[in-house]
């Protein structure tokens, strides 16, 4: 279950949030899920409450019933050790509340959320194609429809001056 950062986590019930950070156990291996939910508050989700992850569509499944717990505020620690540089670590501890997910988005509100607004997302690919690509398929659709708009525009002044569309 490495990995997972910025996936969607979804329910049986529907969209839950995204993992914003994987937390490893003692043996490094992954043993709970850090949340974004969808209304934005943070929990943590155990790992033994995942029931499938597919990395090709960065998708998390959490078992229905699964105990979402609610994460408090991150805090820094600076420790001075030997005299050296101060080592700094970081921990997010659970308030030990159960948080309950707020309704899923409707179909309308789950779509513009697909688009990634404020979760993690991957870096930028540094194909410069591909942004080429996208903006040719959104400047030439806006062109054409701007095209359109000049020839009803040339026919509405013609007909409102002569009474004749041509």
């Amino acid at each position: 279950m490495a990995a997972v950062d910025g996936f969607r986590a979804e329910s049986r019930n529907g969209l839950l949030g995204w993992v914003e950070e994987t937390w490893l156990g003692d043996e490094d291996e992954a043993d709970a899920l850090a949340l974004r939910l969808v209304d934005g508050r943070r929990g943590l989700v155990l790992a033994a409450d995942v029931e499938a992850v597919v990395p090709e569509r960065e998708y998390v499944s959490v078992r229905s019933g699964a105990r979402i717990l609610e994460l408090g505020t991150p805090h820094v620690v600076r420790r001075a050790v030997d005299g050296g540089p101060p080592r700094v670590a970081a921990s997010w501890q659970t308030t030990g509340e159960l948080i309950e997910p707020s309704k899923p988005p409707g179909k309308l509100r789950h779509a513009l959320l697909e688009v990634r607004p404020w979760r993690l997302a991957p870096p930028p690919a540094a194909d410069a194609e591909q942004s080429v690509g996208r903006a040719l398929a959104v400047l030439l659709p806006l062109l054409g429809l701007l095209i359109a708009l000049e020839i009803a525009l040339a026919f509405v002044v013609a007909y409102l001056v002569t009474g004749h569309a041509y």
